[in-house]
């Protein structure tokens, strides 16, 4: 073996892109949807040049020439990788050569050898490095062939070279049924690495079962995949309408992952081909600009297609050509295949980006086809380097979420933790933002605080255009004094506010929900459930037996005026259908009396039956002292749990002289007010007592 010392000097740069390419690049942009017009691609391709469009340009290698020279050729390898190297057959009269195809960014060693009278010697080596973006493919036989690496994807980072190429087709559709690639186009796909051929025609054009370019293994196999996935119906703005689209993505998906590089085609590669070139560029982070001339590149290979198919012309169909949809020759092709049409349908004024659409429209599928996020995501990853925001996690206790929903107390703070899915996402800010401050504050790290009652989102913003939304109840308990109270056939008129204001208790002494352990009550003893599904208030429910001293017991204290007759009321009914008899599962207890454990001043207020149904329950007494408490205790008994709501505490007007509990003499009843005397009047047929 021939041992060569390679130059430690500094490699010569290259630049492998062709002058009016590189011009359609990084002159012109597209700012808007207007500039979606064929004319600016024409207006390069009408530049002079003595090349092909669709090809790169090549590296010129050049020696000094052997005379006498028996063979010659180059061997090329990359630097870094050191993968396997490239040997070229070249001329035996020759003393350059022009090599084509390589890739930007890479470092390559190569070395020139020259064989006369059975000895080898070196006559040049060096190291060379490409530079450029876009890397147009050489293949004689075929046009239209490029790396979809090089561009700009999600976070900036560039697309990686040398796993998925875009192109023209490789076979003819019609008799002859033959293969087009040369020797040398063949020898250039596999140079290229590919290993995988993806024929997106149809049937009747694709008549081939294994790639054009494929050689037999030692197995007597091919040693390069096929895949036949008929496209025709699935163009730039019909991509989805069926799911052949989606099946054709996952077919490159599962070749990558077996580390076979991929060529997909279809006829010219212009528009099956620029359709699943928009997808991937796309689902990778391509800005719409970018996308858009990925697509028109197409338009620079129209000279090498006529050379094989004299009836393709024109390929540019971004948009309208003159005022008039279809291809700028005016033949029958509609607004299907077209680039900005496909960009109304997939912008809004709101919304995800055209990334997010297109991640979510293979993850959703079509058709019962999908690519599942684990795919997805490796594809991402493996072709950008960046790992996609998949979802936002919430540190929350499970028992605080009903039915989608958090429920809380006034005054409580709940650190949702926040965690990124999957925990390396490339993009690790998030925000956060009450829908309603009034009802729920949210801090800048994920903290919840309920400062009112009612129902209000939080909206978690976290990268690449994922939102996670928690839905938080700060529960309202209906708390409504009536106008007026029956008592045993007299009406009470009711004065003054409703003393419990918010419709819920302090339990057991404490605020906020919780027990003397400070466990949530909630959380522990009592259910905050909803009457139906969009309903704003809520009623409790009690989950634990309770006794005179349980934690599970409901507690009320107030200060109030002394001798004043007071109406207590709420609604009851059994978390099942069968009914409760009368302090059964519930017993409530009346104390007033400053003492608060003093038991010999409790009153048993008797408690009624009651069953699946809300039953209203009243309560009037007189207070004793300025300290009143109720106590409910025996919550939860004979697999019955108790539900409670319209809760309200209210003073009685009652006239001097007149007991509030015992029965006045009847009046008869009457229509429209009238009074019977200075204490008694009718009101539309009930009796009140006023002053």
């Amino acid at each position: 073996m021939l041992a060569v010392q390679i130059s430690a000097q500094e490699p010569t740069s290259y630049s492998i892109e062709n002058d009016i390419t590189y011009a359609y690049l990084n002159e012109f942009s597209y700012d808007t949807i207007a500039d979606y017009n064929v004319s600016y691609v024409r207006d390069y391709i009408a530049r002079p040049h003595d090349y092909r469009l669709d090809a790169p340009k090549p590296i010129r290698l050049s020696w000094t020439h052997e005379d006498g020279a028996e063979a010659q050729s180059i061997e090329i390898w990359e630097m870094i990788e050191a993968k396997d190297t490239i040997i070229f057959t070249i001329d035996k009269d020759t003393a350059e050569y022009d090599l084509y195809n390589m890739i930007p960014g890479k470092t390559y060693c190569y070395v020139i050898k020259s064989t006369k009278n059975d000895v080898t010697t070196v006559k040049a080596s060096g190291q060379i490095a490409p530079t450029g973006m876009l890397r147009w493919i050489y293949a004689e036989g075929t046009w239209n062939v490029r790396d979809m690496g090089g561009w700009k994807g999600l976070g900036g980072h560039s697309i990686a070279y040398g796993k998925i190429f875009r192109g023209a087709q490789l076979t003819r559709p019609t008799s002859p049924y033959d293969v087009l690639l040369t020797e040398s186009g063949i020898e250039a796909i596999r140079n290229a690495g590919i290993r995988a051929e993806l024929d997106l025609r149809s049937s009747s054009q694709a008549h081939y079962s294994y790639a054009s370019f494929a050689k037999k293994d030692a197995n007597n196999k091919y040693d390069a995949d096929f895949k036949n996935i008929a496209t025709t119906s699935a163009r730039m703005w019909k991509y989805d309408n069926d799911d052949s689209n989606i099946k054709a993505v996952q077919w490159v998906i599962n070749e990558l992952k077996a580390g076979k590089p991929v060529f997909y085609h279809c006829q010219n590669g212009a528009d099956r081909t620029g359709t699943i070139g928009f997808l991937i560029g796309a689902l990778l982070g391509m800005s719409e600009g970018d996308l858009a001339k990925d697509y028109e590149l197409t338009t620079f290979c129209q000279d090498a297609a006529v050379k094989f198919d004299p009836d393709e012309k024109d390929f540019a169909r971004l948009r309208n050509y003159e005022g008039k949809y279809g291809s700028i020759d005016n033949s029958s092709d509609k607004e299907d295949y077209m680039f900005a049409p496909l960009i109304d349908k997939l912008k809004g004024v709101s919304g995800p980006s055209i990334q997010r659409k297109i991640y979510d429209f293979f993850k959703n599928g079509k058709n019962g086809t999908k690519i599942s996020e684990a795919d997805l995501d490796w594809f991402i990853r493996e072709m950008v380097d960046y790992a996609m925001v998949r979802n936002v996690s919430t540190d929350v206790d499970t028992d605080l979420s009903k039915n989608g929903y958090i429920s809380m107390q006034l005054g409580q703070s709940l650190n949702l933790n926040p965690q990124l899915v999957p925990a390396d996402a490339t993009v690790q800010t998030m925000s956060f933002k009450s829908d309603n401050k009034n009802i729920a504050v949210v801090s800048d790290d994920g903290v919840i605080t309920a400062v009112g009652q009612g129902n209000t989102k939080i909206r978690i913003q976290a990268g690449d255009g994922v939102t996670k939304v928690v839905q938080v109840i700060i529960p309202v308990v209906e708390s409504v004094a009536p106008d007026s109270v029956e008592i045993n056939g007299t009406y009470y008129k009711t004065t003054g506010v409703n003393k419990i204001t918010d419709g819920s208790f302090e339990y057991r002494y404490f605020k906020d929900w919780k027990n003397a352990a400070s466990t949530n009550m909630s959380k522990d003893y009592f259910d905050i459930k909803k009457y139906s599904e969009n309903a704003d208030s809520v009623y409790i429910e009690s989950k634990t037996d309770g006794d005179g001293t349980s934690d599970g017991s409901i507690r009320a204290q107030w200060y109030v005026n002394k001798k004043k007759t007071f109406v207590f009321g709420y609604r009851v009914k059994s978390s099942k259908d069968t009914t409760i008899v009368s302090n059964e599962n519930l017993k409530v207890m009346l104390t007033t009396t400053d003492a608060p454990d003093d038991d010999a001043s409790t009153i048993i207020l008797k408690a009624p039956s009651y069953d699946g149904n809300w039953t209203e329950i009243q309560y009037v007494f007189t207070a004793s002292s300025t300290c009143l408490r109720i106590l409910f205790t025996h919550l939860s008994e004979n697999g019955a749990n108790t539900c409670f709501d319209n809760f309200y505490l209210s003073e009685l007007v009652v006239p001097s002289g007149f007991d509030a509990v015992k029965p006045i003499s009847a009046a008869p009843d009457g229509v429209g007010e009238y009074y019977l005397n200075s204490h008694i009047r009718i009101v539309d047929g009930k009796k009140y007592l006023v002053r």
